[in-house]
């Protein structure tokens, strides 16, 4: 009650409107807040959705110009001469202004996209140039194309998706489809060349193994992520199992023609693989083109969800407002009719018309107040009536009252006598109790002086035992720490058995590396000096660990003598502790008697004490008496002229009275019995 009284102290100075008033304002202002949360948080992430749908947007373009980029690379470097390749990617590149155009701001990638038309420009202008330079170009290229994909995904949110399925379809739609697309091209590029022998060249060999590989991860990863967004959409295996089929088995038959070309077991044609790295470009398409639109509609669902449920959030708060007014508008007026009708009713008993009576016109509160209001009403009518008939009787026992004051004059000069008496053998029983007081006061003073010295003699040994205690708890925490020690230095052996592991490792991964040097010839020779060098280095880590172990094998024998030598002495402090416990509990048995002792003395002391203080205040009050005896003859006459006033008090009351409408009254009470027996 006490934390709400400030809130009532301002209830108080508030009309009954203005109360209501600020109870709507506190009711609509919470739910006013809770839904501008909720809808903003909708907003942020249909918001967020949203532009990871414009991620989706622009990334389509992007890759259909890759698609051309690369179509145009196979005709340059095929001999076709590119012109038709050339218009296609400066089509492409017109598709992906016009994005641009609507979400380059949003997407922050008007910058990048401008580099990479550039860039694009500078390939079409190529001129005199060899095939290696042209194919590294294209590469630079599309890579770089690549990059602007990812940069895209990025910045739309795509990479941060929320939800399982629509998450590893975007991977797949921005890191594993594309560049699946640029490593089969770059694949059969080479492939083509092997199949002319005297265009080939060593590295080629080695490039489309590196290429065959990672064609094949980037198949795995593709057909894992398809497994993990079924197993959260299981709607996506229909739609996207045949799409993602096809790619592995265009990717795995190209694979097969690739191997066969590379082992020079009889060169394939280049019309052979041409036409399988084919299939297999156009099955990754497809299948981006599959996963884009399936992209899109998971995002575009989950923008429809969030706008829907926003919707509802409105509604349902729209709807708990307009509940909320208009049941406090019922409850303002429904509570203002009562306090009217009652304040009416208060005003016309203020002016004394009792026989008004307020309606009930509630079941609540207020209709209690008016129903206890109307028993109130009824109670004082009853109480009227009744005072009416008393005044009468108050008259009658005034005149009673004056015959009996006679007859006590007479007992008054009888108890005069008799207190003097009582008076004399008082005074000597004061003495007696004065000395036994004095006395008695002797032994508290002594009493007290024994109880200060034993409480001060307890704090002394209490103060010492609290002391021995925080230089135990300050040793347990030392113990705690050195233990804490020793274990980290453990925790340390073990990562050192970890770097000993890494440096065997680097030594033998340095051997083999020593021997592939030496078989690779003059080629190989810096590289074997590089593998003996790193062999060195490993040898130097295992040696710089054997020493750490060997330092951290005396910490851990140092840290265990410690431990030993600190748990001998908490073991001395904790025998000290309980000495000094076992003390301190003696010191406050003893104090605990002293005090009660004193207290026992204390107590004698204040008995004698007010046993003298009572004796004299009898003798006063006798005296008192005495003179009140003499007193009281003048007393009854006053009596008299009291009676006297008494009778005329009584008429006016009934007067006063009668001022008051209390309608027909059929039962009137009697007039109660203490006035009647007068």
């Amino acid at each position: 009650m006490i934390i709400v009284q400030p809130a009532i102290r301002l209830m108080n100075r508030l009309s009954y409107s203005r109360k209501m008033f600020v109870a709507a304002l506190f009711f609509c202002v919470p739910i006013a807040l809770l839904s501008y949360f909720l809808i903003n948080n909708i907003l942020e992430q249909m918001e967020f959705s949203t532009k990871e749908r414009y991620g989706v947007q622009y990334d389509v373009p992007l890759v259909k110009l890759l698609e051309g980029v690369l179509e145009e690379r196979n005709t340059a470097l095929s001999g076709g001469g590119g012109a038709g390749g050339r218009a296609s990617s400066e089509r492409l590149l017109a598709g992906v202004d016009l994005v641009d155009a609507r979400l380059g701001e949003t997407l922050a990638v008007k910058k990048p996209l401008q580099a990479l038309k550039l860039k694009l420009g500078q390939l079409n202008e190529m001129h005199g140039t060899t095939a290696r330079q042209t194919f590294e170009r294209y590469n630079a290229f599309s890579a770089e194309l690549l990059g602007l994909i990812v940069l895209v995904a990025d910045n739309s949110n795509l990479t941060l998706d929320p939800d399982i399925d629509s998450y590893y379809l975007m991977d797949t739609f921005v890191t594993k489809l594309p560049p699946l697309a640029d490593a089969l091209t770059r694949a059969n590029l080479i492939a083509s060349r092997l199949s002319n022998p005297s265009a080939s060249s060593l590295g080629d060999r080695t490039d489309l193994i590196v290429l065959a590989g990672q064609i094949r991860s980037l198949v795995d990863a593709t057909n894992k992520n398809f497994r993990a967004a079924c197993g959260k959409n299981a709607d996506l295996c229909g739609r996207l199992q045949q799409p993602f089929q096809d790619v592995e088995a265009t990717a795995g038959a190209f694979l097969k023609v690739a191997a066969a070309s590379r082992t020079g077991g009889g060169a394939l044609p280049a019309t052979i693989t041409a036409k399988a790295a084919n299939n297999a470009t156009g099955a990754v398409f497809r299948a981006h083109e599959a996963v884009s639109r399936e992209l899109d509609g998971l995002l575009a669902t989950r923008i429809a969800g969030f706008r829907a449920r926003m919707i509802s959030y409105l509604s349902i708060s729209f709807i708990a407002f307009l509940l909320g007014i208009y049941l406090n508008i019922g409850c303002f007026l429904s509570v203002s009719r009562g306090i009217v009708s009652v304040k009416e009713v208060s005003v016309k008993v203020a002016d004394g018309d009792l026989t008004a009576e307020a309606p009930v016109l509630s079941q609540d509160e207020l209709g209690d107040m008016a129903r206890m209001f109307n028993t109130m009403t009824g109670s004082l009518r009853h109480i009227i009536v009744t005072l009416s008939d008393v005044a009468g009787g108050v008259h009658s026992c005034a005149g009673k009252l004056s015959e009996s004051v006679d007859q006590q004059s007479g007992f008054s000069t009888q108890l005069s006598s008799s207190v003097v008496e009582i008076s004399s053998t008082m005074e000597e029983f004061s003495s007696t109790a004065s000395q036994i007081a004095q006395h008695s006061q002797r032994v508290v003073e002594r009493a007290d002086k024994t109880l200060e010295d034993s409480k001060l003699g307890a704090a002394e040994v209490e103060n010492l035992s609290f002391k021995v205690n925080d230089l135990s708890q300050n040793l347990q925490e030392n113990l705690n720490e050195i233990v804490q020690l020793g274990r980290k230095s453990k925790e340390i052996n073990k990562v050192m058995e970890i770097i000993n592991n890494i440096a065997n490792q680097t030594k033998l991964i340095a051997f083999n590396a020593a021997l592939e040097a030496a078989s690779a010839g003059e080629a190989g020779k810096r590289f074997g000096v590089v593998a003996v060098e790193i062999r060195r280095l490993a040898d130097s880590v295992v040696e710089s660990t054997s020493e750490i172990e060997g330092k951290i094998t005396e910490i851990l024998d140092s840290v265990n003598r410690l431990v030993m030598s600190s748990e001998k002495s908490f073991q001395l402090i904790q025998e000290g502790q309980e000495y000094a416990a076992h003390t301190v509990s003696m010191l406050i048995e003893s104090v605990d008697g002293i005090e009660e002792t004193t207290n026992a003395a204390r107590q004698i002391s204040l008995s004698t004490q007010q046993q003298q203080i009572a004796s004299s205040q009898v003798v006063l009050a006798l005296k008192d008496i005495e003179q009140g005896v003499r007193f009281a003859t003048d007393s009854i006459h006053q009596t008299n002229n009291v009676t006297d006033e008494l009778l005329e008090l009584s008429e006016k009351m009934s007067e006063l009275v009668m001022t008051f409408k209390i309608g027909k009254e059929n039962d009137r009470p009697g007039i109660p019995a203490a006035v009647e027996n007068c």
